[in-house]
């Protein structure tokens, strides 16, 4: 504490310049003592430069996978920039706090806090800030399984870093987003748009990520195993040569390195990846990684034929996909309320401007009543063909709907055979009002519970659901049993129309 009571001098001293306020920090005592400081920033009142300055060590607190500590870092500058009324710094160390977030699994407050760097740019306008604050909503929308959301939010980003004046900040805007793209791309089946975005990343900055990406989608997509090694070895010689290479981006080039090992049946080799790189997944915090990753090491134990491997990572991968689902079970309603509001905003402001419209027509329909009678009738006429012409568009709009519908269904059979982490997440997106039902009748049911209900309602059999989840026909019959008990189900009616006449019946 007397380094600290040592420091807290400075805020009151005339200071020579920023760097050496962060650089008594850092050099003295480093990121512990920075640490240790936060609160007490929020306490104190600095210039505008200092929070700059504080803000860009946010880096290296990442960088050393210390999310937690960057998180109080920014949530004290957002509180000391509103203070002084500096609202671009709190701009930036909200995006910084919602960045954070998203890399720690917190989707909830992750989007809060990107709402609020939206909110604190809305006069500032800063092209490079709302880029990367689209982009990170993106990143949030794609983990939740809203991937045509995610690529909406990927559009704008890309649009907002096209306008950044500074050809390098525009460039890196730029990367960020393909990069995403690539990612969210390739989680909607679309492998095409995965590869181009991943070569336009590649195209402008050749670091261990984009090179990575492209050798994944040679590894999964065309099955080139030569050219993802090309790829996977300029990948770990960028991670070599960059001083600034962050613990993520060794585990990402790891993740990829246990694929390509797996897939050219280097059993041993890839197991020793995926281990490294779950470890670095459990320091950063970020348990959706270490969930994936865990599966492939499941499938390569299995492909090793090592049964009691196999069976421990499966065991590891279903206790953090549980935890992620339950963590994650009401979040999806966050964005899907922020989307709705969206779409209610730009409702009210396309009614407003139809409003003034009408009002408009109305006054020179007026005023021209006593002397153009022909042209009055003419108009009307062209208004019933207008008003025709959009009840057309809503019943071609109704028809797209049940088309997305069926699509849905269809994507929905999928997951459930490919056991999919996101099967559950989408069923409910689908059949919200068949969940909430469920959950009325017992509150307490697991996702485990409501994913088996779903499959049951799509209607797969015991042996099915047993094949497609990895459990034995005992395990699954003894679940739907006492599923049955839990749902009161009568004896004399069938699982399947049970579920089947709840969804019809209103409430």
């Amino acid at each position: 504490m007397n380094n600290i009571h040592k420091f807290m001098i400075y805020p009151k001293q005339k200071l020579h310049s920023t760097s050496t306020f962060i650089n008594y920090i850092l050099l003295k005592n480093g990121f512990q003592l920075l640490c240790l400081l936060v609160p007490y920033i929020a306490l104190c009142q600095y210039s505008i430069p200092q929070i700059d300055s504080l803000c860009n060590t946010t880096y290296e607190l990442r960088k050393k996978g210390t999310y937690q500590e960057a998180i109080d870092l920014n949530l004290a500058l957002i509180q000391n920039s509103k203070s002084i009324g500096y609202t671009k710094g709190a701009a930036y160390s909200s995006f910084q706090v919602g960045n954070l977030y998203n890399n720690m699994g917190n989707y909830k407050e992750s989007l809060k806090y990107l709402d609020e760097a939206l909110y604190y740019n809305k006069d500032l306008q800063i092209a490079d800030l709302n880029a990367a604050v689209y982009t990170e909503l993106g990143k949030n929308y794609s983990m939740l399984s809203l991937l045509q959301n995610a690529m909406e939010s990927y559009g704008i980003a890309e649009n907002w870093a096209l306008k950044i004046p500074d050809p390098q900040k525009k460039e890196k805007a730029l990367f960020y987003v393909y990069n995403c793209q690539a990612v969210s791309n390739e989680a909607a089946g679309n492998i095409k748009s995965s590869m181009l975005a991943a070569e336009k990343a590649f195209g402008i900055k050749k670091d261990a990520i984009s090179a990575t990406r492209i050798a994944k989608n040679y590894i999964l997509h065309t099955k080139d195993l030569a050219k993802a090694k090309k790829f996977l070895d300029l990948s770990h010689e960028l991670l070599k040569s960059d001083p600034l290479v962050t613990p993520y981006q060794k585990c990402v080039v790891l993740h990829a390195t246990g694929l390509y090992y797996n897939k050219n049946k280097e059993y041993n080799k890839a197991t020793e990846n995926y281990l490294q790189a779950i470890d670095i997944a459990k320091e950063l915090n970020r348990p959706n990684d270490e969930k994936e990753i865990y599966k492939l090491l499941y499938q390569n134990y299995k492909d090793a034929k090592e049964e009691n491997a196999r069976l421990l990572a499966l065991e590891k991968y279903t206790t953090i996909n549980d935890s992620i689902e339950d963590a994650n079970k009401m979040l999806v309603e966050v964005p899907i309320r922020k989307i709705i509001n969206e779409k209610q905003e730009k409702h009210k402001h396309d009614y407003r401007i139809l409003l003034y419209s009408a009002l408009i027509l109305g006054f020179i329909l007026l005023l021209s009543t006593f002397l153009f009678v022909r042209k009055l009738q003419k108009r009307k006429k062209k208004l019933l063909l207008e008003k025709e012409r959009i009840i057309v568009e809503k019943e071609e709009e109704t028809q797209e709907l049940k088309q997305k519908v069926n699509e849905s269904f269809d994507d929905l059979i999928q997951l459930a055979k490919n056991n999919s982490p996101e099967f559950f997440t989408r069923f409910r997106e689908v059949y919200t009002d068949l969940i909430n039902k469920l959950l009325k009748i017992d509150p307490k049911l697991r996702v485990s519970e409501l994913t088996l209900c779903a499959y049951v309602y799509l209607g797969f059999n015991t042996k099915d659901i047993a094949q497609y989840t990895f459990r034995t026909i005992s395990t699954v019959r003894n679940r739907k049993h006492n599923l049955r008990k839990k749902l009161n189900i009568p004896a004399e009616e069938s699982t399947e129309l049970w579920f089947k006449n709840l969804d019809n019946n209103p409430e």
